[in-house]
C-alpha cells in the first residue's frame, strides 16, 4: 500500500505539529466486537469506533526477499481487559489483527495497513507480546489429499 501524498509530505516535514497514530484491531468470531486500541495516552474515537490509548511497541514488517512479512507487538498488559479476553479462547483459535498507521491531521484515511494473524502470543502480568504475520497459513497445506507414492501408487512408476 503507498503512502499518501500528504503523508509523504507530513514525513518529510522538518517540523510536524501532528505525527502519526499506530491503530490495532484485533478481532476473532466468538467475540462480539473487536478489541480496538490505539498507540497513543489518551482514547480515540475515529470513524465512529472507539480506540483504547495504551502504549504499543511496534516494529513493522520489514520486506525482505523470501520472508513472510512479520510484525512484533508489544503492549502494556493494563487493565487485565485483554488478558481475559485471550484466556477466554478457545485452544487452536486464530486472532486477526489488522495494524494501520494514520495521520493525526487526518485519522480516518489509513496510509498503511497490514492484516495477518496473531501468532506467539506470551503474557506476563505487565505485558502482552505476540508476532502478526502469515506464518501459520503459510506452513498450512494447500490441499488435503497429496498423491505420492503412498497413498496412491498406481501414479507413480516402480
Amino acid at each position: 500500500m503507498a503512502v499518501s501524498t500528504a503523508s509523504r509530505t507530513q514525513l518529510q516535514a522538518t517540523s510536524d505539529g501532528h505525527g502519526f497514530l499506530e491503530l490495532l484491531i484485533i478481532e476473532h468470531s466468538s467475540w462480539a466486537s473487536p478489541v480496538r486500541i490505539v498507540n497513543d495516552t489518551r482514547d480515540w474515537v475515529i470513524g465512529g469506533n472507539t480506540y483504547i490509548g495504551l502504549p504499543v511497541r511496534i516494529k513493522l514488517p520489514s520486506s525482505a526477499q523470501g520472508e513472510n512479512p512479520r510484525a512484533r507487538l508489544q503492549m502494556d498488559n493494563v487493565g487485565r481487559d485483554l488478558t481475559s479476553a485471550l484466556e477466554a479462547l478457545p485452544v487452536g483459535s486464530t486472532l486477526l489483527a489488522t495494524l494501520q498507521v494514520v495521520s493525526r491531521a487526518t485519522p480516518t484515511v489509513i496510509d498503511y495497513a497490514f492484516i495477518a494473524q496473531l501468532s506467539g502470543i506470551s503474557v506476563t502480568p505487565t505485558v502482552v507480546s505476540c508476532t502478526m504475520g502469515p506464518d501459520d497459513t503459510m506452513r498450512q497445506s494447500a490441499v488435503r489429499v497429496r498423491f505420492d507414492p503412498q497413498n496412491a501408487p498406481g501414479l507413480f512408476p516402480g
